[in-house]
């Protein structure tokens, strides 16, 4: 991360992140421990004459290092998440029968100035080639490789990530310099890791208009989500051990009517894979799921049961052969997206946020909606199905005892709301600015165009929002308050 952004993930001993009150038992174990128990800039001094090349002062273990990269890429091989053997034995219930295939789709990787290129390089050396005469060459990463272009400006580690605003593939314009390079190498997919290459984007240029779509995390974690259901999960599937996969509760629904129709199951957890990934290890350790994928809209990714933390480099491979999957069967990947949504329905979000000045707004909307305990019913034209409140101590009008499934908070209250069109409406604070968030998601039914559905969401949209929020009587804006 840059500078004022650094700081370290702590894990617990059930290798996910820590959870309340873990967090709050290692703070305050450290505001009682303030005194250093030793010299530690002496210290620090007298070994670096001993250990000239070594960042960690010879306080690291070399050795155990090699072992754990060594682990994680078998790992991922032997987990069976990687199904290249079985390739043409692959047939996804949205191929098209008969289909012409197109060319090879070849792939550009940035690393973003952080240290995903050596881990991105190796999964890559696991894979055979596409081509059906030579399955036993490898596909390599890096500029002397056939099918895949590092983007060198990138490669290499850089605190000062000298070439984007700021290193982040969400961002607009981190991109650029990765679409630059892969139009000239004539890259068809895009691969960009975060510096800590824990997530991962996804963008491909079309071969005809010449354009570029970046997939939304939604996209990216759907089709993620559906590739390895059919691929691993109808295979490995018994009556005693269910597939299982989640996502964050602002992720898109469209995995969640996925595992409906299929027969899988899914839950939705608390925003932040401290929540996703120990809900996934919890339902693992089970004696009646297989945690098989759980994502966040914020392009973080979790395949298979090795990790139960977002990780791009496996979600890379994994996407990967997807890819050369669907450029088999004579479709690209965007077009393979249009077929989910032909099969499951169009998914249309509108996601953004308010700014607000009086954070006692936050509390005035959220008791305007709880309405004395009733909850609203109906917003303008259109009738609530269900509430969810997160907020203390918490309500759920969809379960049977009226009680949440997920952790509620006082001071990070989140509501979701269920409409009887298929809308879902989700609101809630920012934690770190004074933003109001909202989360707006439209399905439509299989066969309606998504331009109807674009229409409608945003028909609803604006009702909505102005009926809930009352922006203008509440002083919220779409530009930060300049004071």
């Amino acid at each position: 991360n840059p500078a004022q952004d650094a700081g370290y993930k702590v894990y617990a001993s059930d290798a996910c992140q820590i959870r309340p009150p873990m967090d709050k038992e290692i703070a305050d174990a450290i505001e009682s421990e303030l005194t250093p128990w030793r010299p530690y800039g002496l210290l620090m001094q007298e070994r670096k004459p001993k250990h000239p090349n070594d960042p960690c002062l010879g306080f690291s273990n070399p050795e155990l290092t090699v072992k754990l990269k060594k682990d994680y890429f078998e790992a991922i091989r032997d987990s069976g998440i990687l199904s290249w053997e079985d390739e043409d034995a692959i047939q996804l219930s949205t191929d098209s029968a008969n289909a012409t295939p197109l060319d090879p789709p070849a792939f550009c990787y940035t690393a973003m100035h952080g240290v995903g290129y050596p881990a991105a390089r190796q999964m890559f050396s696991m894979f055979p080639t596409d081509n059906s005469d030579d399955r036993d060459q490898a596909m390599t990463l890096g500029n002397g490789g056939t099918r895949v272009h590092s983007v060198l400006q990138q490669q290499d580690p850089d605190p000062t990530f000298r070439t984007v605003s700021f290193p982040n593939p969400e961002e607009k314009g981190s991109l650029d310099i990765a679409q630059s390079e892969a139009e000239m190498n004539g890259c068809d997919i895009i691969f960009a890791n975060d510096p800590d290459a824990d997530r991962l984007a996804v963008a491909e240029r079309d071969r005809e208009t010449k354009k570029w779509t970046v997939f939304t995390g939604d996209q990216i974690g759907t089709m993620l989500g559906h590739w390895l259901w059919e691929t691993v999960g109808k295979k490995q599937e018994t009556d005693d051990k269910k597939v299982a996969m989640l996502a964050s509760t602002v992720s898109s629904t469209m995995l969640a009517t996925i595992a409906k129709v299929e027969g899988f199951h899914f839950e939705d957890t608390l925003t932040g894979f401290k929540w996703i990934g120990s809900r996934g290890s919890e339902l693992n350790d089970s004696d009646t799921y297989r945690t098989l994928f759980c994502y966040e809209e914020a392009i973080g990714f979790s395949c298979g049961d090795v990790i139960f933390d977002k990780d791009g480099i496996s979600a890379m491979a994994v996407f990967a052969q997807l890819a050369m999957h669907v450029y088999r069967k004579g479709k690209t990947v965007g077009q393979h997206m249009q077929s989910l949504y032909d099969k499951y329905g169009e998914f249309v979000s509108n996601n953004s946020y308010f700014f607000y000045q009086d954070a006692s707004i936050v509390a005035k909307i959220m008791e305007k909606i709880r309405n004395g305990g009733k909850y609203v019913k109906t917003i303008a034209s259109y009738t609530v199905e269900s509430v969810r409140d997160l907020g203390d101590p918490g309500h759920d009008s969809a379960t049977p005892d009226k009680k949440p499934t997920l952790p509620t908070s006082k001071s990070s209250p989140m509501m979701t709301l269920r409409f009887d069109n298929g809308c879902v409406v989700q609101l809630r604070p920012s934690g770190t600015e004074p933003k109001f968030k909202y989360y707006i998601e439209m399905r439509g039914q299989p066969g309606v165009p998504r331009d109807k559905v674009q229409a409608d969401l945003q028909e609803f949209s604006d009702v909505v929002l102005e009926q809930l929020l009352e922006p203008s009587e509440n002083g919220l804006t779409k530009t930060k308050h300049v004071t």
